[in-house]
């Protein structure tokens, strides 16, 4: 072994020795070079003896494969584990919420290095969340994060087991806060009505003395009032009647439509499942986007203006001139992607079969299509028991029936 400090040529062509020390070491016939990245002769030496002793234990089969990743700053398997997830094509959404736990258990559970996780440490984090308030939904979001990277790490071969492993996921169904509900035919039609109405009361009525130039303006407020109401409007009628998210309606584009054939493409972008796919339309959806459509949009057009979306406050008061209470008296909530479970209830209500109405609903897991996105409160539960094909024979179980 020899520590030494490499040699450069300076730019006067003078050779000169660099700050920082280095050593030259060989095992089993093998030579290895290392930057010790410190200019103290001594601490270098303890460097090269403890990297030549930690060679020679590897080569002997004493020394953890795996010591190397685990004394690692925990921070440099964070951003490994992300460039992973990011070369996916994940969404940017779910990448900085991943990022965003991560961090947050590291901070909890005061990890610095790959071997300070464990356990016990990630069970005391989740269980101190559910203690502080936060829903099941919640912590299994942050359970799910530590199961992801537990697995990775282990298939990226930087540990030799998953620390994770063990973990289990609270019961959702115990614990559901934000449990959406569907609109009635009659309240999506109040909902549609006073998207349309509401924002034209907003331009005002023309004054009966206003002079020319001013009624030619609220003239003016009132046609662009008119077109912004038919355009939300139309993005109710579209997510009722079609089960589009909102990010798949913002970034519709017209050249996904199939007016003819009554069909738009879900493109992979834009689908949550990043995977290319097919809504069918209700005959009515495609007259209202024929009458939508401007003259002269190019098929990259968007078929809804960004500007047109309504937020949460908007949505609200729409909801609040329609006279649909925003969380009913059972706390049900209705909230824009309560429209996406209207299309899914509606089609059960409709009696479509659950199979038909997973795939309408672009779910890859038939569980949430029927048990997430379906009001049983709209279905007719007791008619349907009442047409069971019952045989007559069936109802002779008193006590004549016993006797005889």
């Amino acid at each position: 072994m020899r520590i030494f400090k490499k040699k450069y040529r300076a730019a006067d062509g003078e050779l000169k020795a660099g700050r920082a020390w280095s050593v030259r070491y060989f095992v089993g016939g093998r030579m290895f070079e290392r930057s010790l990245g410190t200019r103290d002769r001594r601490i270098a030496e303890l460097m090269a003896n403890d990297l030549l002793r930690r060679e020679e234990l590897r080569r002997a089969g004493i020394v953890d494969p795996f010591g190397e990743s685990k004394e690692r700053p925990l921070e440099e398997h964070f951003v490994d584990f992300l460039t992973t997830m990011r070369a996916r094509n994940v969404v940017p959404k779910y990448l900085a919420d991943r990022e965003k736990c991560l961090k947050a258990y590291a901070t909890h559970a005061k990890a610095k290095r790959l071997a300070d996780i464990d356990l016990t440490g990630a069970s005391a984090w989740l269980s101190s969340l559910k203690d502080a308030g936060l829903s099941a939904r919640s912590v299994n979001v942050r359970y799910q994060a530590l199961r992801q990277i537990g697995l990775w790490l282990v298939k990226t071969r930087r540990t030799a087991y998953d620390p994770f492993d063990g973990l289990k996921p609270l019961n959702e169904a115990e614990d559901r806060r934000h449990v959406r509900r569907s609109l009635t035919p009659d309240e999506a039609a109040r909902l549609v009505d006073a998207a349309k109405a509401r924002a034209i009361a907003r331009a005002g009525a023309p004054h009966p003395r206003a002079n020319p130039e001013r009624r030619a303006r609220l003239d003016a407020t009132r046609a662009k009032m008119t077109r912004l109401g038919e355009a939300r409007a139309l993005i109710y009628l579209l997510a009722m009647g079609t089960g589009l998210r909102r990010g798949e309606l913002v970034r519709l584009r017209w050249q996904d439509l199939d007016l003819e054939r009554g069909r738009v493409t879900v493109t992979a972008a834009s689908a949550k499942s990043r995977r290319v796919q097919t809504v069918e339309l209700h005959p009515r959806v495609v007259e209202a986007l024929i009458a939508a459509r401007p003259e002269g949009a190019a098929v990259t057009d968007p078929v809804i203006a960004v500007r047109t979306f309504p937020n949460s406050l908007t949505f609200n008061a729409d909801l609040e001139a329609a006279g649909i209470p925003k969380v009913d008296a059972a706390g049900y909530v209705v909230d824009f992607h309560a429209l996406r479970t209207t299309f899914i209830s509606w089609l059960a209500a409709s009696g479509a079969h659950p199979r038909l109405a997973q795939a309408l609903a672009r779910h890859a897991n038939i569980e949430t299509t029927m048990e997430r996105y379906t009001d049983l409160r709209l279905l007719d539960l007791k008619g349907t028991v009442g047409r069971l094909p019952l045989p007559p024979a069936a109802a002779a179980v008193g006590p004549a029936a016993e006797s005889a």
